[in-house]
């Protein structure tokens, strides 16, 4: 017996260009069988914080 497929290929589409377009970089796309869509960008941690950013939170935890 055959299953239905659960999702299409512009949903695929629609998924990877959302996460490139928020400035990942998509390394795999993985389909459940429910039909849900898994984009892994491979980054687990957060962008790295600007330097400018950094003194300007240090300087605000010596003001605490």
């Amino acid at each position: 017996m055959t299953r239905a497929v659960t999702f299409t290929q512009a949903q695929v589409r629609r998924a990877v260009k959302a996460a490139e377009s928020a400035g990942l970089r998509v390394r795999a796309v993985t389909i459940a069988p429910d039909g849900s869509i898994t984009v892994d960008s491979g980054e687990n941690t957060p962008p790295a914080m600007d330097s400018r950013k950094a003194t300007l939170a240090a300087s605000w935890d010596d003001l605490a």
